[in-house]
Order: structure tokens, then sequence, then C-alpha cells
């Protein structure tokens, strides 16, 4: 069934729940508060991308200071010592721990959460200069595992495409990939791909439209997209085909699923 009728956007309410999001969130998000700082990251890049940021008239009227919001950011990342273990750095998710826990075996950093704290603070104009980078280049080669993925903590964890992803943006963001073996997560990324030209999360699973996207967006920061598509002929043609065959309004994530409006994002 189509729809022949548009849709205002309303960008002015996008704003106000966007800004509510970082300075409450309803209680019941409460379960939520080890992501917190997830949910920070979508309401920034939401914001970004309405152009809230442009004008100090709105940080005025909003009350919003980019500046806070850094520091808040800063107050989670784990600072190593001598005795920490060797994962440990990076971002955790919220001050669930308590701010600035020294030490703490598991006060650890998360790759999901590093990877949304180095993304809002780029958006909001931090320069990075206070992030430990020697030190999460590092713990990511105690995070790969031998067929190449990565478990998102030091404590035993799941791994999966998305913490592929994570690693990738990470050593991108910070222009150092020593901390990687590439050529092995290029191999895991291939062990996840289906018959149907899309990627699972792990090897032998069915596809989905957010691993696909991490699987081809961590070939595309590697450098990698294109030798994939000319080692496996015909795999370009096949993933598009996916692609495109899961919009029906809106796009669904996997075949005979309900559209989602996340999948927008993943796959369109």
């Amino acid at each position: 069934m189509s729809s022949n009728f548009e849709t205002e956007f309303k960008r002015v309410r996008h704003i106000q729940y966007f800004v509510k999001c970082l300075k409450t969130l309803p209680s019941k998000h409460a379960a939520l508060d080890t992501n917190r700082l997830t949910m920070v990251h979508f309401a920034v890049q939401s914001l970004e991308i309405v152009g809230f940021f442009d004008s100090q008239e709105n940080l005025k009227t909003y009350s919003i200071s980019k500046e806070e919001i850094i520091e808040w950011i800063y107050s989670l990342q784990v600072i190593s010592s001598p005795q920490s273990p060797p994962t440990s750095a990076g971002f955790i998710g919220g001050s669930f721990l308590g701010l600035n826990v020294d030490g703490e075996y598991y006060n650890q950093g998360h790759l999901a959460m590093t990877y949304s704290a180095l993304c809002t603070l780029i958006t909001l104009g931090d320069d990075l200069k206070r992030v430990h980078r020697n030190e999460i280049i590092s713990a990511l080669k105690y995070l790969q595992l031998n067929d190449g993925s990565f478990q998102c903590v030091g404590l035993g964890s799941e791994y999966d495409l998305r913490f592929v992803y994570c690693a990738c943006a990470i050593c991108h963001i910070l222009e150092d990939w020593s901390g990687v073996d590439q050529h092995a997560m290029i191999q895991y990324i291939y062990s996840c791909k289906t018959y149907d030209g899309a990627l699972s999360l792990v090897p032998g699973q069915e596809c989905h439209g957010g691993s696909t996207y991490c699987g081809i967006a961590s070939l595309a920061l590697m450098g990698a997209l294109d030798q994939s598509f000319y080692h496996f002929n015909g795999w370009k043609d096949d993933l598009i085909r996916w692609c495109v065959s899961r919009q029906i309004e809106g796009m669904q994530g996997r075949p005979n699923k309900l559209e989602d409006t996340c999948y927008s994002y993943w796959i369109g």
C-alpha cells in the first residue's frame, strides 16, 4: 500500500525532545544507566543533524552547554594504572561506579562506549587531546580474539561484528591501527557473509541490517571494500539487491520482519 501524503518534519519538536533526553530521561530508561553515554551520543548526533549546535541562541535558549557535556564524557574515561588489567582503557557508559574510579577491576572501558565517546566529543568540537590514545589502542590488542573478532570488555563478553566496527572506528578516529590485526578482522567479516550477500553478527547465523552495516563499514574504514568486492565476484550486486529488497514502505532489518526506523539508517 502506498502513501500519497507528505509529512511535515517538526524540527522544533525534535529539538525539544532530544534536549529533554540530554537533561532528564524518563524513569522507564533507568535500566539503561550503564549505557547512558550511548543515549547522550544519539541525542547529540540528532541535534547536530538538525543544526542545533550551529546557533549560540539555541544553546542559550535551551540552557545547553557543550563544555559541560564534554567534561561529563571525560569523567567517564577509565584512568589506567600499573595494577589495572590491560583491557581497562577506554570509556565506560555511565557513572554507575562513581566518577574517576582508578584501578578497579570491574571499572573497564567498553568498546561501544569508547566509540560513542569519541564520536560525541568530535561533534561537540573537542580536540581529543585528553583522550588516552596509546592506552586505548593498546587495549584493543587484548580485546581482539583469535578469530579476528572483538569482545566489548576484557572481563569476558559477547563478541561479534558490532565490536569489529567499533574497533575500526576507534582506530580510524585516533589514526592508529597498530593495535589490531586487520587481516584477521577482514577474514572474520568474510566468515559472516551469508548466501544472499548480506552479513550476520557471527558466522553461521541469519543476516541482518545492523550487522551488514557494521561489516561493510568496517571494510570501508580499513580500505578493503573494493578488494573484497573484487575477491567475491558478484557480491556487490547481491548486497545491493538484498538491501533494496528490505524496503517495504520503511526498511526492515531482515526478511519477513516489520519495518523499523533504525534500519533506514543501517540499510538506507
